[in-house]
């Protein structure tokens, strides 16, 4: 009787209906395999009928190449491998269905569907499993890649009211400690906590914070990983994502003992994992120390920039150009907004400043062309851009905030030294200065460049490579900086 008890597709299963005419994989007594017939319900959803393969003995089954390209991009958000994705077609199998498909260039719209039906359900029903988190987690991942920024407002909020109503962020929290997931039930609350604090960042305040920044936190990392070169990527992460949250917070006033703190903290953790990132290229937590670092060199250009040039035309906070600054105000904002008080402690700390958002920006576009070359040449699945994680489009973009700079401040010096009719104004010092304006150009382009890779992988990249070509399209306004040029220079082309 068991035997010819009739059985549900995943799907049918998950959704608690009654699976019509369908039909699961089977062997006949010859050895013949027989594949299954999907569902009524999942030809009419256009989802894949989760009918298990049948398979002989001994015979492995092949897997989803797709997974195994999730399988590098989850190399960066560490929370669950190839193996733990198919055990189930859930919210988890089908949020890692879409982001390999973003990465590969296939068609997601059905699993992205599943996903977001998925994630509904969840979300009704008041879910509190830790898969259904990591779920929700990877789907926040996929929902910023589309700069679907209500979707992601939406999840967010209840990953965010889930992981404190569990108490994921104390030493006790309330989990089923029979879970496999609870081993990492920290790892996975960091992972919401850096969401948080990079999805406002990164919409201008669209996304509002869902976690206090009056939460305490008290996370045994000891907990968090038993392998080291993993527990030191997650101390790295935590407290990159942890000076980002600091350095991009309005003070209010100019603190040189503040910005100074926050800048020698920076640099501190930087090295480490900088150096973590290049003296073991073999290690599962090379990605992770890639994504710190470049969190931390944004997080010291934030600063810096926050604490001089909070008004230059661009709102680098939330990685957007200010949408209430014209070009035209922009040009003649140039050198007034760089005028500061004649006092040599103000002079020192703005060189300063000025000093670290260039080695920032520096080291920013050094690692992204060092990246680009090495993901060509070891590429291990069919993906049209490397698989890192959205958020990499945002520090591709504040890496072009330094090449920015440059050019503004030199504009602002070349137009005083006119303004007050000095020899100097086309001396040899000028002609350099056009040399290393046009360096600067060429590390926008750098960015540009990236961005249009990335962009056909993230629709939000395709907003980040606009507003750099707006920048890149400012500076060609700028005269003798960009390709206009002074006498002599006019028939000079890059």
């Amino acid at each position: 009787m068991s035997s010819d008890r009739k059985k549900a597709c995943a799907n049918c299963k998950r959704s608690k209906v009654r699976c019509i005419n369908g039909q699961e994989g089977s062997v006949t007594q010859l050895g013949e395999l027989v594949d299954g017939k999907p569902c009524e319900r999942c030809i009419k959803l256009d989802l894949e009928c989760g009918w298990q393969p049948a398979k002989k003995t001994g015979r492995p089954v092949k897997r989803n190449p797709s997974i195994d390209i999730f399988a590098a991009y989850a190399k960066g958000v560490p929370l669950i491998d190839a193996h733990g994705v198919e055990e189930t077609h859930d919210l988890v199998y089908y949020a890692a269905l879409s982001l390999a498909g973003n990465l590969s260039g296939d068609d997601t719209s059905a699993n992205r569907r599943m996903m977001l039906e998925l994630a509904d359900e969840a979300i009704t029903a008041q879910r509190y499993d830790l898969r259904c988190v990591v779920g929700l987690i990877y789907t926040i991942h996929d929902d910023y890649g589309r700069n679907d920024i209500t979707a992601a407002q939406h999840h967010l909020s209840y990953v965010c009211s889930v992981a404190l109503g569990l108490g994921l962020n104390t030493p006790t929290p309330n989990i089923d400690p029979n879970d496999r997931l609870s081993l990492i039930y920290g790892r996975i609350w960091w992972e919401i906590y850096l969401v948080d604090v990079l999805l406002n960042l990164s919409t201008s305040s669209q996304i509002t914070r869902q976690i206090p920044a009056s939460t305490h936190i008290d996370v045994d990392m000891s907990a968090v990983a038993t392998e080291t070169a993993m527990q030191e990527a997650y101390d790295g992460r935590i407290k990159a994502a942890l000076l980002l949250s600091e350095c991009t917070r309005q003070s209010g006033r100019l603190n040189f003992e503040r910005v100074e703190a926050l800048d020698t903290m920076i640099l501190n953790l930087a090295s480490t994992t900088q150096s973590r990132y290049h003296n073991d290229p073999g290690s599962a937590a090379r990605e992770m120390n890639l994504m710190s670092t470049m969190m931390l060199l944004a997080s010291r250009v934030h600063l810096h920039r926050q604490a001089w040039f909070a008004d230059m035309a661009f709102n680098f906070e939330s990685c957007a150009f200010g949408e209430t600054t014209s070009v035209q105000e922009m040009l003649q904002m140039g050198c007034d907004m760089f005028v500061m008080p004649h006092c040599n402690d103000l002079d020192a700390s703005l060189s300063r400043s000025l000093q670290a958002i260039r080695e920032a920006s520096d080291l920013m576009l050094q690692l992204i062309r060092s990246d680009q070359v090495e993901q060509s040449q070891s590429q291990l699945v069919p993906c049209h851009a490397p698989p890192h994680w959205p958020f990499y489009t945002c520090c591709q973009l504040v890496a072009a905030y330094g090449p920015v700079l440059e050019i503004a401040l030199w504009n602002a010096s070349r137009d005083q030294a006119l303004q007050d009719a000095t020899p100097s104004a086309l001396s040899p010092s000028s002609e350099n200065g056009i040399w290393r304006t046009r360096a600067a150009l060429s590390s926008i382009d750098v960015s540009h460049a990236t961005l249009s890779q990335y962009s056909r992988v993230w629709v939000v990249a395709q907003k980040h490579r606009d507003e750099v070509a707006l920048c890149r399209n400012i500076v060609d306004r700028c005269g003798p900086s960009g390709f206009g040029g002074l006498s002599g220079f006019g028939g000079f082309g890059l």
